[in-house]
């Protein structure tokens, strides 16, 4: 088989945009399925990528587009790999239309190889799938404010930089778990670190062009520094385990006229429901979790961190483990994606995409989903053949009204439209 090697666009024409004399640089590889496909990069990637990694080199033509391969690669016999493993040697140039391209040999002990290049596309192309449902070149301008990054704030922002969101703020101070696992868009391979820090790999993973900060932070115990991100974005998402950091963040959001979307999972994944907040034209977090519409919807008690805060003092292992409720990714992924869907709808007000048509049916600013028939759920209908009546497995809108007496949000004239 003929080596494949992927090559990012943007690297090569950076590459090809230097002047002064023609030099080696160096880079860095990974090598798949016994060596014979590579990922090559001119110089270190945002992310670490999984693979083997081993030795690259990239140069670039002289003006003549000539490359001389004999010298080439006795020049880079001198920086072989003492474990053997084999150096991906990339050499960038342009086609007879004046367009980028690139040529890779593979270097190992047993010789040189040609190899197949193909490139990792220009943002343009990357999303060229979602044309005609998402205006890509808008939602790359986007700032997307993520706050908690679990099994419900992980997947979504995973979809959004599947969507082509350019720019994003993650704020979380839990890190990887083992119990996290089963739920979490990140692997074993992540254990042990800040959340924000390994979903931000998994999002450069699908959008190389994204711009991503991280925040490890207690929302409830950094207040200015959270506003500060807040004040600055198209959007805050919300899918932290806590209602103190929530009324801290819908009141966040109120201050700085931000459309914010609130999330959770209650009682083990048994079901969940959805807030969208736009500033002063509905109800505030404060208008619907204090009126008591949800009551007996208990949150979800996902971390070892929650069960702690509520049992007392050195109480057994067996008893926090006991605390800690279980619920099924499946669960957590209709809510992930609700939110997902209300995100770019938002994201997308103003533009005629084929997202126009989901906003008609988001009337509702507040949804309820139930995944099985128990706890607050427990006497709902089987679902049968009964379509037009209330069943499990589906989502149902609520007509909620903003309080003209909310401590938060009440007395206060509607807002000018956020521009």
């Amino acid at each position: 088989m003929t080596p494949l090697v992927y090559v990012l666009e943007e690297q090569v024409r950076d590459l090809l945009s230097q002047t002064g004399d023609v030099r080696l640089a160096d880079g860095v590889a990974y090598g798949f399925d016994g060596w014979t496909v590579f990922h090559a990069y001119t110089e270190k990637p945002f992310s670490t990528p999984s693979g083997y990694i081993c030795p690259c080199v990239a140069t670039r033509s002289d003006a003549a587009g000539f490359a001389d391969e004999e010298k080439l690669m006795m020049q880079v016999r001198g920086r072989a790999d003492p474990d053997g493993r084999p150096i991906v040697v990339l050499v960038a140039g342009t086609d007879a239309g004046g367009s980028p391209s690139c040529r890779a040999l593979i270097l190992t002990e047993r010789g040189v190889a040609g190899a197949d290049t193909r490139f990792v596309p220009r943002r343009s192309e990357l999303y060229s799938r979602n044309t005609g449902l998402l205006e890509t070149s808008a939602l790359a301008e986007k700032k997307v404010v993520i706050v908690g990054l679990g099994s419900g704030g992980s997947p979504i922002a995973l979809e959004l930089a599947r969507a082509g969101i350019g720019h994003f703020t993650l704020i979380d101070f839990d890190r990887l778990e083992l119990g996290n696992i089963s739920r979490h868009v990140c692997g074993v391979n992540d254990l042990g670190r800040y959340k924000t820090l390994a979903v931000r790999d998994q999002l450069l993973q699908k959008n190389p062009f994204a711009e991503v900060s991280t925040m490890e932070v207690n929302v409830n115990q950094s207040l200015s520094q959270v506003e500060d991100a807040v004040a600055v974005c198209d959007l805050l998402i919300v899918a932290s385990d806590n209602d103190q950091s929530r009324f801290n963040l819908n009141q966040m959001s109120l201050n700085n006229n931000r459309v914010a979307l609130y999330g959770r999972a209650i009682t083990r994944a048994a079901g969940g429901d959805v807030l969208r907040v736009r500033p002063w034209k509905g109800p505030c977090y404060n208008c619907v979790f204090s009126s008591g519409l949800v009551d007996g919807r208990e949150e979800e008690m996902s971390q070892k961190r929650q069960a702690l805060a509520v049992l007392p003092a050195y109480v057994e292992e067996d008893k926090i483990n006991a605390m800690i409720q279980v619920g099924l990714s499946s669960d957590i992924a209709p809510i992930a994606n609700m939110m997902t869907k209300m995100a770019l709808v938002e994201l997308s007000r103003g533009i005629q995409t084929g997202m126009s048509t989901v906003d008609e049916d988001l009337a509702s600013d507040f949804y309820v989903w139930a995944n099985r028939r128990e706890e607050a759920y427990a006497n709902w209908p089987h679902m049968g053949f009964k379509w037009p009546h209330p069943s499990i497995l589906r989502w149902y809108g609520a007509r909620v009204d903003r309080d003209p007496d909310c401590l938060v949000c009440g007395g206060h004239l509607e807002a000018e439209p956020t521009t």
